[in-house]
């Protein structure tokens, strides 16, 4: 065989070598993997804008009330979030769904963990939704999830499109952030990470704060415990508290308390004021057609006998009543009494707290599965055995908000200006002087004038030590005060006697102010002032008020005396003050003005609250938790305390409390109350 044979041969051998190397491997290949070039993609590969995202629909299924439970949030044709499941109740929901759809962007197929639809359950990826449910349950074997049931999302946009909808199921054992998920239409499960809340509470997509007050600003709270006697249709009165405070005080008063013996016991009705601020809700329900805002009601229903029956009974269900009174006025109370509250810029609180709120978490939350009438007592049954046992040890997981009955809440606002304190009044302007005036009498300047002339200009100044001659202007009958003198009397005689000495002029207690003295007669010359005697210069080492002294004559305890002062202007010292006291009158002004500035501001302020806050609780009955209600139900004796361990014998306990409810209310519709 010649080489080129050879060469022939080997070539051919070479390609049935490889031709049965490929067939042997096509032939030992495992089969394709469905979904497995899908690994490394992401889910929703379009959806790159969160804020596209105008609706979220999160399912869950309830294994207590074993039936799926469905919350949704959506964006109204107003622009307005509401939550179509609980009533259409307003939500503060755009960053929490803004939140959720951006943490669905860009998630991807980590691993496949099976093809097969027998795995759902196993892997906690099956439709929550009922009539699913139940078939894939059937299926279910003792290597199933705790929950077979997963949480399903949808995302849609504002035309209805889906952007998002997957069911996530529980977390991977030992992966961080990775979950078993599938999509509804396809049965791969895979393993995607995520970081998402897929919250269904509905107290997690609402506004928080309910009343929107701020714990400093309450300034006047009033509890009123009466309750409503059901059975005879009759207001049973109860204790009223009244608490007060000043502005920026921080210490409470309370009407009726013996100041003596008693005090304010301050955590709590602080521990209230906390509660109010820090109100929180857990369902509400619609209010009737006919209760307006301020829970008056309505003219048209308060005219049709049937309207107003159908508004009475709805109303009475949630344990609220329109009570009548003397000269037919109507005044809405409750089961449980009332709290009033005010606030610094006039915002006027009043909370009305009413029945039990029955049945499941859902039923709390929306009162779509309210228990029928008939069913209360079962209804209540059931409540004390579901109740937690008060001794046993709270689980870490159980929400506050959760334990006990719930109570029925109704809130209306006014605005009271009477809560900011009295308006700034504005300064007087201060008077002119008389002696200011241009109109003053022609005789007071041209006196004044003569006693300015009549003093030299050399002559020294009056000493109030020295006696001071009548003048003629003194009433011979004006009485002369006492002063005691502050130097010796000089003795003057008087005029026509050559051995009597006249009365010595009583000492000037004001050397500006010459003391009243009987004038002399008329025909007499003026007496001569005897002279007051020379002072020797003090000797070496005597003090120079000794030596002012004359000899054998006891120096008077007197004040040193005043440097002698040039006689004051009363003009000019009346302008002096009357220029002060208008730079005081402008300074206050300017003051004034600022201060009425800021309390006009918060009228304004107070009066836009108001008309929010009515807006919002206008149409709606809440749900508050057991230890609110119980925080708001303060008595007397646990708001105050007394000042000493032991009071005195005897010690009055405290004025008694104000009365309870304007007298003669009754509720119309019961068979005990008056009129039925």
């Amino acid at each position: 065989m010649n080489s080129t044979n050879r060469t022939v041969v080997f070539l051919g051998v070479a390609l049935g070598s490889v031709l049965l190397a490929t067939a042997a491997h096509f032939i030992s290949r495992p089969p394709a993997v469905e979904g497995y070039s899908e690994v490394g993609q992401d889910f929703f590969p379009d959806f790159k804008d969160p804020l596209k995202a105008t609706e979220l629909s999160v399912v869950k299924y309830d294994a207590d009330a074993k039936e799926s439970q469905s919350f949704s949030v959506r964006k109204n044709d107003a622009g307005l979030w509401t939550i179509p499941s609980h009533h259409d109740y307003p939500a503060e929901a755009a960053e929490r769904l803004a939140r959720t759809a951006a943490s669905m962007i860009g998630i991807r197929k980590v691993a496949i963990r099976s093809r097969s639809k027998d795995d759902w359950a196993r892997y906690g990826v099956a439709d929550p939704s009922e009539e699913v449910a139940a078939t894939v349950a059937a299926s279910t074997d003792e290597g199933a999830a705790a929950d077979p049931r997963g949480t399903r999302l949808i995302l849609k946009d504002g035309s209805g499109n889906s952007l998002v909808d997957l069911i996530v199921g529980p977390a991977v054992e030992g992966q961080e952030q990775q979950y078993y998920v599938r999509q509804p239409e396809k049965n791969t499960v895979f393993i995607a990470k995520l970081n998402v809340d897929l919250s269904t509470k509905f107290a997690d997509w609402i506004e928080p704060d309910l009343l929107k007050v701020n714990q400093p600003d309450v300034n006047n709270v009033v509890v009123n415990r009466y309750s409503v006697d059901e059975q005879q249709g009759e207001i049973v009165p109860g204790e009223i508290l009244t608490f007060s405070k000043e502005r920026n005080a921080t210490t409470w008063n309370l009407d009726g308390l013996n100041t003596e013996t008693e005090q304010v016991k301050e955590s709590a009705i602080t521990d209230l004021v906390r509660n109010l601020d820090q109100l929180k809700i857990v369902g509400v329900r619609p209010k009737p057609a006919g209760l307006n805002a301020d829970l008056t009601v309505s003219s048209e229903v308060a005219q049709n006998p049937l309207m107003r029956q159908v508004l009475q009974a709805d109303m009475a269900r949630q344990g609220f009543f329109i009570a009548r009174g003397p000269d037919n006025t109507v005044k809405l109370v409750s089961n449980e009494g009332e709290l009033v509250a005010g606030t610094s810029n006039g915002v006027r609180y009043t909370l009305y707290f009413g029945e039990i709120a029955r049945g499941s978490a859902s039923d709390i939350e929306t009162g779509l599965n309210s228990t029928p009438e008939g069913e209360e007592k079962k209804a209540d049954d059931a409540t004390k055995e579901t109740a937690p046992d008060a001794d046993a040890p709270p689980k870490a997981d159980d929400a506050e908000a959760e334990k006990g009955p719930r109570r029925y809440l109704l809130v209306k606002v006014d605005y009271d200006e009477a809560l900011l304190g009295a308006k700034p009044e504005a300064p007087v302007a201060p008077e002119q002087p008389a002696i200011l005036n241009d109109a003053a009498a022609p005789g007071d300047a041209a006196g004044t004038e003569k006693a300015a002339e009549s003093v030299p200009a050399d002559a020294p100044a009056p000493d109030a030590a020295k006696p001071v001659e009548a003048t003629p202007e003194t009433p011979p009958d004006t009485p002369v005060p006492d002063a005691a003198p502050t130097a010796p009397p000089t003795e003057t005689p008087a005029p026509g006697s050559c051995d009597e000495p006249a009365a010595a002029a009583p000492a000037q207690t004001d050397a500006a102010t010459p003391a009243p003295q009987e004038p002399a007669p008329a025909a007499a010359e003026p007496p001569a002032t005897t002279p007051a005697p020379v002072a020797a210069p003090p000797a070496e080492g005597q003090p120079a008020d000794a030596a002012s002294t004359p000899a054998g004559e006891t120096a008077p305890t007197a004040d040193p005396a005043t440097p002698a002062q040039p006689p004051t202007d009363p003009k000019a010292e009346a302008q002096k003050q009357y220029d002060q006291a208008i730079a005081e009158y402008e300074a206050a002004k300017a003051g004034h003005e600022s201060a009425v500035k800021a309390w006009e501001d918060q009228v304004k302020e107070g009066k836009k609250r108001v008309k929010e806050l009515s807006t919002r609780f206008s149409g709606w009955y809440y749900v508050i938790t057991a230890e609110s209600f119980e925080k708001f139900q303060l008595s007397r004796d646990g708001a105050v305390e007394p000042k000493s361990a032991t009071p005195a014998p005897g010690a009055d306990s405290g004025a008694g409390l104000p009365g309870g409810l304007p007298p003669g209310l009754s509720i119309p519709g019961f068979p005990g109350a008056p009129g039925n």
